[in-house]
């Protein structure tokens, strides 16, 4: 019997899988700031892939945090609003300190 648990395109076919969804959540945000649970309810992607697509697009500077609010779905308080637009990134004061 073959071990069809070692393919080695099996991680190539689930990244291709995936590339959608984090476009689909790039492209939402540069239209239009949220958080996470607001983005899982607009797109329909998991707010738990939403979570990880977050951290690499912010990692690739795609996306920044803009600001700390009540999220409108979970009526949680001080959670992070992205975005995607350049022109809502926070300015960076590093060189104003020297």
């Amino acid at each position: 019997m073959e071990n069809h648990n070692n393919n080695p395109h099996k991680s190539q076919v689930k990244d291709k899988q995936l590339k959608p969804q984090k476009r689909l959540v790039l492209d939402a945000l540069r239209e239009k700031s949220m958080t996470m649970k607001e983005l899982d309810i607009h797109t329909g992607v998991m707010r738990e892939n939403i979570c990880r697509y977050v951290s690499e697009l912010i990692q690739m500077g795609l996306i920044a945090i803009r600001r700390k609010r009540k999220c409108s779905v979970t009526g949680h308080s001080n959670v992070n609003e992205y975005t995607g637009n350049p022109d809502l990134f926070p300015k960076c004061n590093q060189l104003n300190l020297f």
